[in-house]
């Protein structure tokens, strides 16, 4: 699952993180995800979750600085049916080791939260990619794409590899033609099944809305099915954006 819940800082009056931390939980817990890439995860909302998932464990850290400061781009797994064998976070810039770092024609920090994980009860690893990308830098977006898959490239091997994320792109953008490139070997489980939007704001009526939120996947899994979450309260969402998630099974 993939969703950015909105950062609490913003003045939303009615859609303020306080008013709906209790359903965007419940929503979590109602779909049920194995693993959750959230962006946009302040320190209250890291706590707030972290307090309201109990089944999960979570791994992140803050772009600002590499603690806790600023937003969190965390994955959330559970805790019973997973191992953390390892984890990081790497800067979406020129020195993607340093914490704060920015490049190109970014507007702000971005930052890439991954983690290798062992299913226990079958000992299969597989690595999930966690990020947000800048919401103005086209030259960014598309350099954080190639950051990105060269990563995935040098540390997972053979592995399975899934990425989530808000990638502030289109479908046909420069970035997204890098993220599904024939060298990255990376899917979008996106079906036409279901709407081609994620991003609405808050409002049910909005009809202006985009396509920036993806799971990725690699050929080593294989995909069952796509859902778009369009839980609302008859006015507004629970976000600004709406949640995807996507069923992917090892293959042989």
């Amino acid at each position: 699952m993939s969703y950015n819940i909105r950062n609490s800082n913003a003045a939303d009056g009615p859609n303020k993180w306080k008013y709906r931390k209790e359903h965007v939980s419940d929503l979590i817990k109602q779909i049920d995800p194995d693993v959750l890439g959230t962006q946009e995860v302040l320190l209250d909302q890291y706590t707030d979750l972290k307090k309201r998932l109990p089944s999960y464990s979570v791994f992140g850290v803050g772009r600002n600085n590499g603690k806790h400061a600023g937003e969190h781009s965390c994955i959330f797994y559970k805790t019973e049916k997973y191992k953390l064998l390892h984890g990081g976070n790497f800067w979406l810039s020129e020195t993607p080791a340093k914490p704060g770092s920015k490049s190109w024609d970014a507007a702000i920090t971005r930052i890439c939260t991954w983690v290798q994980l062992e299913e226990k009860e079958s000992k299969q690893s597989f690595f999930v990619f966690n990020t947000h990308f800048d919401h103005r830098g086209g030259l960014a977006r598309k350099n954080s794409a190639r950051l990105l898959t060269h990563f995935i490239d040098s540390v997972c091997g053979k592995s399975p590899v899934i990425v989530t994320g808000d990638f502030n792109f289109e479908p046909g953008s420069e970035g997204y033609k890098v993220m599904t490139d024939t060298t990255s070997l990376l899917f979008d489980a996106y079906t036409s099944n279901e709407p081609n939007y994620t991003d609405c704001g808050f409002d049910v009526k909005q009809t202006d809305c985009h396509r920036i939120d993806y799971i990725f996947f690699s050929t080593h899994l294989k995909h069952q099915e796509y859902t778009l979450h369009k839980n609302n309260n008859g006015r507004h969402y629970l976000s600004d954006h709406l949640p995807i998630s996507a069923r992917l099974l090892f293959t042989k």
